[in-house]
């Protein structure tokens, strides 16, 4: 070979040695592990987005029952109606539906909590894998639209508590207003029902101030005729003994050897005082019908004769 032709050949020879070593600088010696370690990365990171994904997947499936059970709890609220006798059931009604609304509380703080999760899982793929952040945009945006879900979730879950918490108001304002009624009711039932009688001599129905004797003609000196025992214009309730004219129908007089003259207005039909007996009685009074016995007057005088 010509020596001036050789040269140029090793030279070039040289070179090519020079860049392959380079090159070979560059792959790793076990280039098999380097290409493994690659694999496992972007397998972990795809399961990583896989389950993510269900988990979204999961998470919308929750927040959609709860429009579900949403709408059906604004279906069965029902205005507060002050009907008499309902009031029972309307409470368990309220009842039930203050639970189902307290059950979709806290379903909405557990879906909250999983998308916080997700949330941060999706930042951690991203930091990882600069290849599937245009595929996790899109997951981020379905998060973005299932938290502005739940905010309105959220919004009208406590538009029902603070609507059942009025309603609830409103009911213990009506109970306190029918128990006020009923109280007025029954005290008016009991007023019209309470009844007094008194049962004594002359001398001592005079001396406690409830009869008073009129007319009468004097015959020789220690003698009267024709005189009448009648109540006074103005009876003091607390001069008798009161009852209740539905509890107590039989009066017993206190001298069963004595007859007793009746000399208020009460109408002995409705008693066992004979019609003949010119309104007397011995023994027990008996009342067979209290509403027509004391419909005249309230007040019973009976005078021991």
């Amino acid at each position: 070979m010509n020596a001036s032709k050789a040269v140029p050949t090793l030279i070039l020879l040289a070179a090519a040695c020079s860049r392959g070593g380079q090159v070979a600088q560059r792959i790793p010696a076990d280039s098999a592990q380097y290409f493994r370690s690659q694999v496992e990365e972007m397998t972990s990171v795809s399961a990583a987005k896989d389950s993510l994904v269900r988990d979204l997947a999961e998470t919308t499936k929750l927040l959609s029952d709860i429009n579900t059970e949403i709408l059906k709890v604004s279906t069965a609220k029902k205005p507060v109606e002050p009907v008499v006798g309902t009031e029972g059931v309307a409470t368990n009604d309220r009842a039930a539906i203050l639970k189902r609304v307290q059950d979709l509380t806290a379903r909405l703080k557990t879906n909250e909590t999983r998308l916080a999760t997700s949330q941060r899982r999706l930042r951690a793929l991203t930091v990882e894998s600069d290849s599937l952040k245009v595929s996790l945009t899109g997951l981020q945006q379905t998060i973005d639209g299932l938290q502005a879900t739940l905010e309105a979730q959220k919004n009208t879950i406590a538009t029902m508590e603070a609507e059942l918490t009025g309603a609830k108001e409103q009911v213990a304002t009506l109970t306190s207003e029918k128990t006020e009624l009923t109280d007025t009711v029954s005290a008016l039932t009991t007023r019209e029902n309470t009844v007094y009688y008194t049962i004594g001599t002359r001398k001592e129905l005079e001396q406690k101030g409830v009869v008073t004797t009129t007319g009468g003609t004097r015959f020789l000196i220690f003698t009267r005729t024709g005189e009448v025992v009648k109540p006074v214009d103005h009876l003091n309730p607390s001069d008798f003994t009161a009852v209740d004219r539905r509890a107590v129908t039989r009066i017993e007089l206190p001298n069963p050897d004595k007859e007793y003259q009746l000399v208020t207005d009460q109408n002995i039909a409705a008693s066992n005082i004979p019609p003949d007996s010119k309104r007397r009685i011995k023994g027990t009074l008996e009342i067979t019908d209290p509403q027509q016995f004391w419909a005249q007057s309230k007040f019973l005088i009976l005078i021991e004769r």
